[in-house]
């Protein structure tokens, strides 16, 4: 599992203090690469105008660290990342604040899924495989776009359609299940049996 935290800070609407035409603002830290690096405001066009909401992006160790310490910690640092950027006397205190802990959800364990090295077609669709009557949805058993909120609904729909196929007696496959596995994908494996649809990725790595 990855783990990606987005820190939601709400100021006052009328004393905000960014250019909220820009989406995206960026901070290096001299010291500590990837410490609150990435702001992006929804104060803006398209998204909440008014709201005064921004919010900030931090991953990996850096997410494992603010979702272990208590919110009031992560406030400071965020405020005086901010200060640091914009003046401290152009930021005010916020009205509101939160963040998602998603590393420590017992059912969740991180935010999305994230194939470790050497993973399989062949191991991905065993993970995705149907166990009798119980089948599995959601970004994680999409092998094409694991990780996005896109994947988990191109693979709800897609097991919708088959749970319905399978109700209405259209159809009478299951999922691909593997065993024993050999441990490596052919490049003829990337097909739609193993939930892989080359005109459809982002991602062919020089498959076509």
């Amino acid at each position: 599992m990855g783990t990606y935290t987005k820190i939601f800070i709400q100021f006052p609407p009328d004393q905000v203090f960014w250019n909220t035409s820009y989406q995206f603002l960026l901070y290096a830290d001299p010291v500590e690469r990837g410490y609150y690096p990435i702001f992006q405001s929804l104060d803006g066009e398209g998204f909440l105008p008014g709201s005064g909401i921004i919010f900030v992006t931090v991953v990996s160790s850096q997410s494992y660290v603010v979702e272990s310490q208590d919110d009031q910690i992560t406030k400071d640092q965020v405020l005086a990342v901010l200060r640091n950027m914009f003046g401290p006397e152009n930021v005010p205190e916020p009205i509101a604040f939160m963040y998602p802990r998603w590393s420590l959800e017992p059912w969740a364990y991180g935010s999305y899924s994230n194939w470790p090295p050497a993973t399989t077609l062949e191991m991905h669709q065993n993970l995705r495989a149907n166990v009798g009557r119980l089948y599995f949805a959601g970004e994680a058993t999409s092998a094409q776009y694991f990780g996005f909120l896109h994947g988990a609904w191109v693979e709800g729909k897609t097991v919708g359609d088959k749970i319905a196929g399978l109700i209405k007696g259209t159809i009478q496959t299951e999922e691909v299940h593997y065993d024993p596995l050999h441990g490596t994908t052919f490049v003829d494996e990337y097909d739609a049996t193993n939930g892989f649809i080359l005109e459809s990725t982002f991602a062919t790595y020089g498959l076509k």
